[in-house]
């Protein structure tokens, strides 16, 4: 579909290019957002957060797009504001920003085989991960930390990251929280395996 947008679009069928280029890191992150909320958005600046060069070069063999996310895009455009750049720099910035809406209905929408006539944005379940949902978790495991340790690991990420978000956590919190996750799952993973392995000779001696 995005290739055929590029034929007769004119000026936009760069845009168009570009978001075609970039489409598998475009789902990597939607996904990510998806799941783990705005967590996953405070991740990412701090991943990308690269001179202006780095920031504003867009070409067409680089498929990592400019993360967009309106609760984050103040603070995106205080670290790299769009002045002093280059004539067609401003152009490519202009005719993504324009086609953005048509690109995000048509990814969210989109309906690939393998989901068997669901949308991408039925499968990520993301009323969920609203956050005032996550904010209502955050306070129920404040009351039960238990809950927490029976959570899905992606609902534990996102909970925490809206939480810092909100200025409720402080980074040392959250590093405390994490590593006790982090022990947690190692721990029950190992007793999983070996639950597992002691099943194994039983099963030979029935078999047997």
């Amino acid at each position: 579909m995005l290739k055929g947008l590029q034929r007769g679009a004119g000026e936009r069928g760069l845009a168009w290019q570009l978001w075609e280029r970039w489409i598998s890191e475009i789902i990597a992150d939607f996904w990510a957002v998806a799941r783990l909320g705005i967590g996953a958005t405070l991740g990412l600046v701090g991943v990308v957060s690269l001179p202006r060069a780095f920031v504003f070069r867009a070409t067409l063999d680089d498929p990592h797009p400019h993360p967009q996310w309106r609760q984050l895009a103040g603070v995106w455009e205080s670290f790299y504001p769009p002045t002093g750049l280059h004539e067609n720099t401003l152009r490519t910035l202009g005719l993504l920003e324009t086609t953005m809406p048509a690109f995000i209905s048509i990814l969210v929408g989109h309906r690939p085989r393998a989901l068997r006539g669901r949308s991408l944005a039925e499968v990520m379940d993301t009323e969920e991960r609203q956050p005032a949902r996550l904010e209502a978790l955050y306070r129920q495991w404040l009351a039960a930390p238990a809950q927490m340790y029976r959570a899905p690991s992606a609902m534990c990420f996102a909970v925490i990251g809206q939480a810092r978000a909100e200025g409720q956590m402080t980074p040392e919190a959250e590093s405390e929280i994490i590593a006790k996750l982090l022990t947690h799952w190692a721990l029950q993973s190992t007793l999983d395996v070996s639950a597992m392995c002691a099943t194994v000779p039983a099963a030979r001696k029935v078999a047997a």
